[in-house]
């Protein structure tokens, strides 16, 4: 990584730049572009900063946006300005860009990923900042700050905090570098207990109906001595399985169908990723969504969006771990 050399263009030559985010926007995404878009206003203060929100926010994001608004946001296509600088982050898959990838391919702007994702396809990009060892996309963007020699305000570290708490599973997960990075941002004025309030989302309607209707179509297989289970709900198929993972599950696999397409989410445990180095992201996500949609993530939380049907797409993951793990899946009843 050459984070010293961002924003590889000359300060006083940005006029006008954009972070983009991915579609349907996680709080780690949209927390690392919020504290990118600070860091410009320390780097190149004359420069005007678009959040770019291809495909909307989920709705913990929309709420924790509130709280972190940022000046310039631009919600879909937005109004075709010319941009100097265009910064991808935390995207996975250039797909996850929607409308965004083919502005981003005609742009003449200097291109820029930052991204904690394997890299699965050919380079769109000028610059990356790519780490797939880091806990988050804003684990990235402090380490940024402080290579540039960059105190973040106290806004912006308590931005990262939240972002690397999403996505670290409140530390769970969390690495030494990691929480080497937290004390920095606390140091910097974010607190780990206004971001564990804020992270605390009230229960929402439609999550816990979707979770109660996921729970009568689940079905539960063994599979080489873990527990795999599978289930069809329409919507917020992230937390549904992250549910499932947190009742025990070593592996659940959630699909449904949305707009006319098929999205899956899949979650497990450490001890199955330590276990097994079965990578949901790289070995399962992204090979169900190969030929007919998009997929990846991380090794034990990923997702796809592909053409084939819900229960299809689901007995596709599955058959995919199976043969990962060579063994058949037998079902519990």
């Amino acid at each position: 990584m050459t984070e010293a050399s961002f924003p590889f263009i000359a300060p006083e030559k940005i006029r006008r730049m954009g972070v983009i985010c991915h579609r349907h926007a996680d709080p780690d995404s949209y927390m690392a572009a919020f504290a990118i878009s600070r860091l410009m206003g320390k780097l190149a203060p004359s420069a005007r900063v678009d959040v770019i929100i291809p495909d909307g926010m989920s709705l913990l994001t929309r709420r924790l946006a509130e709280s972190f608004r940022q000046e310039h946001l631009v919600e879909g296509e937005g109004d075709g300005g010319e941009y100097d600088l265009l910064v991808a982050v935390d995207i996975g898959h250039a797909e996850l860009l929607k409308d965004w990838l083919a502005k981003l391919k005609q742009s003449p702007a200097v291109k820029v990923l930052v991204d904690h994702h394997p890299l699965q396809e050919g380079s769109l990009y000028d610059h990356m900042l790519v780490d797939s060892t880091a806990s988050s996309a804003s684990e990235i963007v402090a380490t940024m700050y402080r290579q540039l020699g960059v105190k973040a305000e106290p806004s912006a570290a308590q931005a990262l905090l939240l972002g690397i708490l999403f996505d670290s599973q409140h530390l769970l997960i969390a690495k030494e570098r990691t929480l080497r990075e937290v004390v920095r941002l606390i140091d910097s004025g974010a607190s780990i207990e206004d971001a564990r309030l804020l992270l605390r989302s009230p229960p929402d309607y439609g999550e816990v109906i979707a979770k109660l209707k996921s729970a009568r179509r689940l079905k539960l297989y063994r599979v080489a001595g873990w527990v795999v289970v599978t289930t069809t709900v329409g919507s917020f198929q992230s937390n549904v399985a992250r549910s499932l993972v947190s009742m025990g599950a070593d592996v659940a696999i959630v699909t449904g169908e949305t707009s006319g397409e098929t999205r899956g989410s899949l979650r497990a445990n450490q001890r199955f990723w330590e276990s097994t180095k079965v990578h949901l992201g790289t070995d399962v996500a992204a090979s169900v969504a190969k030929d007919q949609g998009v997929g990846g993530g991380h090794p034990t939380a990923a997702s796809f969006t592909c053409a084939m049907p819900e229960a299809k797409a689901g007995e596709a993951a599955l058959s995919l771990i199976s043969s990962l793990l060579k063994d058949k899946p037998a079902e519990i009843r």
